[in-house]
């Protein structure tokens, strides 16, 4: 069962990654995700890669979200470098912090070499990633996102969290739990906006 759902993360991580790639470059003006988010994603999942397998000694099976996670975000990042919005690539002076986050985290990291809570530390910085998605659709007052990109992501966090609890990898769960908690949340918005859109247009 642990492989099954292993495998199945697979396949719906890189379903998730393929068809919002796809969405940036054909529906750039319905779907504009914040570049910087993908950025802060992009540093913080490859932090997150590196320091679990370090503390948990290469499982990958069990910390699968997490290695998928990286592969996909580094695939969106790209597909939205290279199709999306320019007015999207501006940061925000507050999402400059985030970066020196990351900075002290990978200080912090060689200095103790502390895998563990490095990889702690990461979650928390993933976590603040996704404030520039909320802090656009906020500011612009509407649904800047895939609905089926986020249902997907929503799908893998679930799944992924049974091989992460098979054998009690703390790390992989707490990964899972925190991809289930704040996905629900960017999915709680972005209808949240829909609906709003509605009764606006009614």
């Amino acid at each position: 069962m642990k492989n099954l759902c292993a495998w199945l993360v697979v396949f719906v991580v890189t379903a998730l990654a393929a068809q919002y790639s796809y969405q940036i470059r054909k529906d750039g003006k319905k779907i504009s995700p914040a570049l910087s988010t993908w950025i802060i994603f992009f540093l913080g999942t490859g932090l997150s890669f590196v320091t679990y397998l370090i503390a948990a000694k290469f499982d990958f099976r069990s910390g699968i979200l997490n290695t998928m996670d990286f592969l996909s975000v580094t695939t969106i990042l790209l597909s939205i470098i290279l199709w999306g919005k320019r007015d999207g690539k501006r940061f925000q002076p507050f999402e400059k912090w985030y970066l020196a986050g990351i900075g002290a985290i990978v200080v912090y990291g060689v200095l103790s070499h502390d895998a563990w809570n490095s990889n702690i530390f990461t979650q928390v910085l993933i976590a603040a990633g996704y404030f520039p998605t909320v802090h656009k659709m906020v500011t612009e007052k509407r649904n800047t996102e895939s609905y089926s990109m986020w249902s997907l992501a929503l799908m893998a966090g679930a799944i992924g969290l049974y091989p992460a609890t098979v054998d009690g990898n703390l790390l992989a769960i707490l990964y899972a739990i925190r991809t289930i908690v704040l996905v629900s949340a960017v999915l709680i918005l972005m209808t949240h906006y829909e609906f709003r859109l509605r009764r606006v247009g009614l």
